[in-house]
């Protein structure tokens, strides 16, 4: 499934759906935050959930399907396939359920939010001149204000055995072009973020 969404109704799809943004711009993510517990260090999972909170069940399963085949390694099963019509709300069937099936732990990952970052073009401030010939036509041009939609995603590796969380990132996403797209660079950095400190084997 990779939907793009333009134009005015660009911003009300991003803030119900959570995910996308303006197909014109390019991607890019950096985790802002990452905490991983000292002791949880080499604990090797090797069977690992990966729980997508998310209304849209097409896009759950989308972005289940990406990040489970980033974690390389480790088993790492999209719940979707597990979980089957377990109402994802009810906690303790959503555990019971991964525990029977042997699974050591659980990724959990959803959109935080959704920000928009207006920035003006820069331009030559040399002279009086050269700034003000650019500068005085550009502020009335539409394309004068640059806007940046910025997704933010909280994703969350517990061991289910004791329920304790053991690694947490933060990550945030420049215009991504699609839903696909977003969860590819997302996953990836997650990923690579879980696998340094040996948290899957």
């Amino acid at each position: 499934m990779d939907q793009k969404w333009r134009g005015g109704a660009s911003v009300k799809m991003l803030l119900a759906l959570g995910l996308a943004a303006l197909a014109a711009s390019c991607a890019s993510t950096e985790m802002t935050s990452t905490w991983t517990d000292p002791a949880a260090r080499g604990a090797s999972l090797s069977k690992v959930a990966v729980i997508t909170l998310h209304r849209d069940p097409g896009l759950r399963r989308m972005a289940e399907d990406t990040m489970a085949a980033r974690l390389t390694g480790a088993r790492a099963v999209p719940s979707y396939q597990v979980l089957g019509e377990t109402d994802l709300q009810n906690k303790e069937a959503v555990k019971a359920k991964l525990m029977e099936q042997g699974f050591q732990g659980a990724l959990v990952m959803r959109v935080a939010k959704v920000t928009e970052q207006v920035t003006p073009v820069g331009g030559p401030y040399g002279t009086f001149d050269t700034y003000y010939g650019w500068a005085g036509p550009m502020v009335y041009d539409p394309a004068y204000l640059q806007t940046d939609t910025i997704v933010h995603m909280v994703s969350n590796l517990y061991s289910l055995q004791d329920g304790k969380l053991i690694w947490s990132g933060v990550s945030k996403t420049f215009d991504p072009a699609s839903a696909q797209s977003f969860m590819n660079d997302v996953s990836k950095a997650v990923a690579k973020s879980i696998q340094k400190d040996r948290l899957v084997l």
